[in-house]
């Protein structure tokens, strides 16, 4: 639990004060025009929806600053390392800890989860749907199957490519 609290503290610091890149300055725009009319149309240069929904919901309570932005990835980044006890079944406490570790402190999953773009919010989803899937088969529970399904379908609303997730 102090990877993840730690990993989404590290996240959340200073998360407005870089300036957007382009490539977050895009989708921004196209953030702000669902924000402001409610009419999403799709486009390959955003990918799914999955950002505007959730950041129209931040914007009826936050300012539209980068940090706002920013915010709903890097919570998704930053739950991350919880996956890792999803899969104590399956590994012993000390790989537990390290893979807990290994995902809070990735540099690359720590820079894009500080970066506006869907893909560690897919890969996180996909993460997940993976892990509730074995867990599922594990215990011989097919309720574990719908966190499953709906983690699979928010990642296929972050970005269409979580359909190769599955190969």
């Amino acid at each position: 639990m102090a990877a993840k609290e730690n990993g989404l503290l590290y996240l959340v610091c200073f998360l407005g004060a870089r300036v957007m890149h382009w490539d977050e300055g895009r989708v921004a725009y196209w953030i702000l025009r669902y924000h402001e009319t409610g009419e999403f149309f799709y486009r390959p240069i955003i990918h799914g929806p999955f950002l505007a929904v959730v950041n129209d919901y931040l914007l009826a309570f936050l300012p539209a600053t980068d940090f706002t932005v920013r915010l709903p990835v890097a919570v998704v980044g930053g739950l991350l390392p919880l996956a890792a006890l999803l899969f104590r079944d399956r590994l012993r406490n000390a790989e537990t800890v390290a893979l807990a570790l290994f995902l809070a402190a990735d540099p690359l999953l720590l820079y894009y989860s500080r970066f506006m773009r869907n893909d560690v919010v897919v890969a996180a989803f996909s993460v997940f749907a993976l892990v509730f899937v074995v867990r599922g088969i594990d215990r011989r529970n097919p309720a574990y199957f719908v966190p499953a399904g709906a983690s699979f379908a928010a990642g296929l609303a972050a970005k269409e490519n979580g359909l190769l997730y599955l190969v």
